[in-house]
């Protein structure tokens, strides 16, 4: 038990850093949680509601849920969107909520983007949850410490029917995080193999100030452009595969587990995560079925 304690305390540690900028397993899914240049390039109002539960059988491991909207405007060069993040971590509770705009250009084959954020981020430990071995111990007299700062990203978007690219630094100013800025790459391409086999080859790479770089590479395949089955690689720390369903034009259904490739796998059973987007007014047929 002081083993899984010892080694739940440093994950969080750097989880609580990092979190707000989290590279979630469905992330090729998710551009708007990376990217605030993302939004409206689906071209329709889309909701997506995302769950995920890290390192399931250790006490205290994360548990995430985010709700992102975006949307063009009338002048679909303008576009607008909303972003809230909500984490549990050990003894912390995070709410992370932003609002987006982003103006967005025909550019060659595709569409340029470039977006702005602007929220709140807030901390909150419930140090009374903490068990100490010295009795009266001062560090934890004070049962809540709870911080709340302004947080403002940007982002550029490059998307065609084929490829798109993503450059995104969502948390380019936040008091408490100056020494742990974020900067975001993917990209991803479309192979058409055949009218009903297509390949979705994705890769990001995360960068945090002080901290190693992270990367991970997956490939999506898609049958008849109604179910994908993807694998994925996290360098030196985890693989994944997951699902993605269309149940209707509108309605798209997720869904990735993820396994740890370090030590960490001898403590927990994976992480789950479970994603439902929906478009709204959005016609689908053989030229316009979006990708990315």
């Amino acid at each position: 038990m002081k083993i899984k304690a010892l080694i739940l305390i440093l994950c969080i540690s750097a989880f609580g850093y990092a979190q707000h900028n989290s590279t979630y397993s469905q992330y090729m899914f998710n551009g708007l949680l990376l990217n605030p240049a993302y939004a409206g390039s689906r071209e329709a109002l889309d909701l997506t509601g995302l769950y995920r539960k890290q390192w399931v059988g250790i006490n205290g491991a994360p548990t995430t849920i985010t709700f992102a909207a975006h949307s063009p405007l009338k002048n679909k060069k303008l576009n607008l969107g909303l972003v809230i993040i909500s984490d549990r971590f050990g003894i912390t509770e995070h709410l992370k909520a932003s609002i987006i705009y982003a103006y967005r250009i025909k550019f060659l084959k595709g569409h340029l983007s470039f977006g702005l954020s602007g929220g709140i981020d807030s901390y909150k430990e419930n140090r009374e949850k903490t068990q100490t071995t010295q009795q009266d111990d001062p560090s934890f007299q004070q049962t809540v410490n709870k911080k709340i700062n302004p947080e403002f990203g940007f982002g550029m978007y490059y998307s065609s029917t084929k490829m798109y690219f993503s450059l995104s630094a969502p948390s380019l100013y936040n008091r408490s995080f100056d020494l742990y800025k974020t900067f975001i790459f993917t990209a991803g391409g479309l192979i058409n193999v055949s009218d009903n086999f297509k390949i979705k080859p994705a890769v990001i790479v995360k960068y945090i100030l002080n901290s190693p770089v992270n990367m991970n590479v997956s490939s999506t395949f898609y049958l008849k452009d109604i179910l994908g089955v993807g694998v994925g690689y996290t360098i030196n720390s985890s693989v994944l595969a997951y699902l993605d369903l269309k149940v209707n034009d509108q309605l798209r259904v997720g869904y990735a587990y993820e396994y740890a490739t370090t030590s960490l796998n001898s403590y927990t059973s994976g992480s789950h995560e479970v994603m439902l987007r929906y478009l709204f007014h959005y016609k689908v047929n053989t030229l316009s079925t979006r990708y990315f």
